[in-house]
Parts: C-alpha cells; sequence; structure tokens
C-alpha cells in the first residue's frame, strides 16, 4: 500500500483500520516531528498521535487525487495539531 492508497481508502472508510495503521506506521518520522513540533515529548504528545491519525482520517476526503499524497499528509497533520495545541489551550482557559 502507498500514502496515496491509504488515504483514498480513508476517503471512502474513515474506519479503515488497515489504512490508518498504514499511514501511522509508515509515516512515523515525520508525524513524530510534527507532533514534538507541537507539543514536544510526554503524555501530551502521546494523546495527540492517537488523535492525529484518527483526524487525519476524517480529513482524508478534502484529498484530491492528483496531489502528491506525502505533501497532503504533511500539511494535513500540521493542521490537526496546530488545531489540538489550540483546543488544548482553550481547554486550559476555560478550567483556570
Amino acid at each position: 500500500m502507498t500514502n496515496r492508497e491509504a488515504i483514498l481508502r480513508l476517503s471512502a472508510n474513515t474506519g479503515d483500520w488497515p489504512a490508518m495503521t498504514f499511514l501511522r506506521e509508515n509515516n512515523s518520522k515525520v508525524l513524530h516531528d510534527i507532533i514534538t513540533r507541537y507539543f514536544g515529548a510526554g503524555s501530551a504528545a502521546d494523546k495527540a498521535e492517537g488523535v492525529l491519525i484518527h483526524r487525519m482520517a476524517e480529513n482524508a476526503r478534502s484529498y484530491e487525487a492528483q496531489e502528491n499524497a506525502d505533501e497532503w499528509l504533511a500539511r494535513c497533520a500540521n493542521t490537526v495539531c496546530n488545531r489540538l495545541r489550540n483546543e488544548a489551550i482553550h481547554d486550559k482557559a476555560n478550567r483556570d
């Protein structure tokens, strides 16, 4: 399976575990680097990784077949991590 195939599978079925697992394993370094940039290391980063893959699956419908799958994946991961960080900041502010 390629990234493109996995993304296309997720665009048809956001619950496609083999496709999610493939993206997570095949792109572990890229995803780890992006997560570390937004969350550092530790429990927040660990939680973010699981949520990231699910949200990327939900966003797979935005992938257009002519796009470069690797570029889409990195762009999507950055967007999702940015949103997750902003959600965490917002949640923390509302608790304090």
